[in-house]
């Protein structure tokens, strides 16, 4: 039922201590609901913290020129939607591979473990796309087997930022991947990660990162080596991404993990409102000081699926000696804590596949 004050036009009579009465004529009050109602939604949103000048030389943020069209290098793919409303991270997983100068005329031999860690990011990512950025394709068996699943990126590998040489490969792909992330967003894996479970949680937020442990046990765990770059995770031209890439007009290649891994904690610790940082025991855990890497591959200490963690860095450089000897008996036959998770990655084909690549049939 309407108010009193809005039927009949009648005017209200609002009682006070007697002997005093005040009426109140309606014809202002509806005027006063609508000017209250119209300002309430047409009032300009605030877009800063800071008033605004009264200066008759003011350039309203109204008035501004669209900002011009990304200038993204034409080999590099544009944004896929996000997974979910309200996520900003591209639905799109991303690899840089094949940048190491060639021995022969072929590329070389793709392995079965790096093989097994892109099968775990087609079974727990689900992502609408896999890039595969590289300059030389790589060979053999297991690439032939995941290839189908994969978008194929011939990239252009940079000699130099900035006026800096980038001579090793290495270096060449850690700005690789920031180019990717820059331009097309999604998330970057290393070729030696194994995604243990979904990464929906963090695709809300425009940068993620992880953090990697010092190997020196007397420092405290918020105070670690960095913010390592095996993964990340990241929207199309975040500003962490752009600050860290134009962090590099420092670069120093005789420093290794300077920019990979020191570089992106300090950009952090200076703007920690650009980038959501998780633990060491998201992304990187068990690390591959001390007997880590043996315990993972020779011990059941370990348990992936307990810790909740986000995925397993296998130190490829470190752990060869177990990595290279995996084939789908050994995960099956031999109980550690590497073994358990990895199962769950192995292909359909995988059993025949490697019986003919050992020449078994």
């Amino acid at each position: 039922m309407l108010p009193i004050w809005a039927r009949g036009g009648k005017p209200v009579t609002i009682p006070l201590p007697k002997p005093y009465h005040l009426s109140i004529s309606p014809l202002p009050l509806l005027l006063l609901l609508i000017f209250g109602i119209y300002f309430l939604f047409h009032s300009p949103t605030p877009t800063s913290k800071y008033p605004l000048t009264t200066s008759p030389f003011l350039i309203k943020p109204t008035q501004f020129l669209p900002p011009p069209p990304i200038d993204r290098p034409s080999y590099l793919p544009e944004p896929v939607s996000p997974k979910k409303k309200g996520m900003v991270v591209p639905d799109s997983v991303h690899y840089v591979y094949g940048l190491k100068p060639l021995e022969g005329s072929k590329g070389e031999e793709f392995p079965y473990y790096a093989y097994l860690a892109m099968r775990s990011a087609l079974v727990n990512l689900r992502p609408k796309v896999i890039y595969f950025h590289y300059l030389h394709l790589p060979t053999g068996p297991w690439w032939d087997l995941i290839a189908p699943r994969l978008t194929l990126i011939k990239t252009q590998v940079p000699d130099s930022i900035y006026g800096r040489p980038l001579s090793h490969f290495a270096h060449k792909a850690d700005v690789l991947r920031l180019m990717a992330m820059k331009y097309s967003g999604g998330i970057y894996l290393d070729i030696d990660i194994y995604v243990v479970k979904p990464f929906d949680d963090l695709l809300y937020f425009p940068a993620t990162l992880g953090m990697e442990a010092s190997p020196d046990s007397r420092r405290d765990a918020l105070d670690p080596e960095g913010l390592c770059n095996a993964i990340i995770i990241s929207a199309p031209n975040s500003t962490f991404i752009d600050r860290w890439l134009a962090s590099y007009d420092s670069f120093d290649g005789g420093v290794w993990a300077q920019h990979s891994v020191q570089k992106p904690w300090e950009i952090a610790r200076s703007h920690p409102d650009e980038i959501q940082v998780l633990s060491e025991r998201a992304f990187f855990w068990p690390m591959w000081h001390g007997e880590e890497i043996q315990k993972t591959h020779e011990t059941t200490e370990h348990d992936f699926q307990k810790t909740g963690q986000y995925a397993y860095h296998a130190w490829e450089s470190l752990a060869m000696k177990y990595l290279e000897n995996l084939s789908p008996k050994s995960l099956r036959d031999n109980e550690n804590s590497f073994n358990r998770m990895v199962r769950t990655f192995i292909g359909p084909e995988d059993e025949m596949t490697y019986r003919k690549w050992k020449g078994h049939d």
